[in-house]
């Protein structure tokens, strides 16, 4: 049981995380040249703020949807890495995305596993 609470720590604090780091980048540190700041923030922290939402009731599918949600992330840090303005950023977002979707998997077969002992 503790490993499930501390995976789901670890999930809810990556994507609060993500929304954080989303929105200093976009608004404050280097907003865009031809869009208003806070379109592109929107736009990359709504999905995360849905999922933020939906985790407080600890779902088993939640988790899963946010397993697939965070490959999303990560292939927009990687994308991000290949700009040298945005380095920084895609390397960070690789990174708290990967930790943030393994969490989830994580937590996911645990679950599972607990659910198959309890049923056996």
């Amino acid at each position: 049981m503790k490993k499930l609470i501390f995976f789901e720590y670890i999930t809810y604090l990556s994507i609060v995380s993500l929304i954080l780091i989303i929105t200093m980048w976009n608004a404050f540190l280097y907003p865009p040249e031809n869009l208003p700041r806070i379109i592109p923030t929107i736009i990359y922290n709504l999905p995360l703020l849905i999922i933020m939402f939906k985790l407080k009731k600890n779902k088993f599918s939640t988790y899963i949807i946010t397993s697939y949600v965070m490959l999303f992330y990560f292939v927009v840090g990687v994308g991000n890495t290949t700009t040298d303005n945005t380095f920084l950023l895609g390397m960070i977002l690789s990174i708290v995305s990967l930790i943030a979707f393994i969490c989830a998997i994580l937590y996911v077969r645990e679950k599972n596993r607990i659910s198959i002992e309890n049923g056996s």
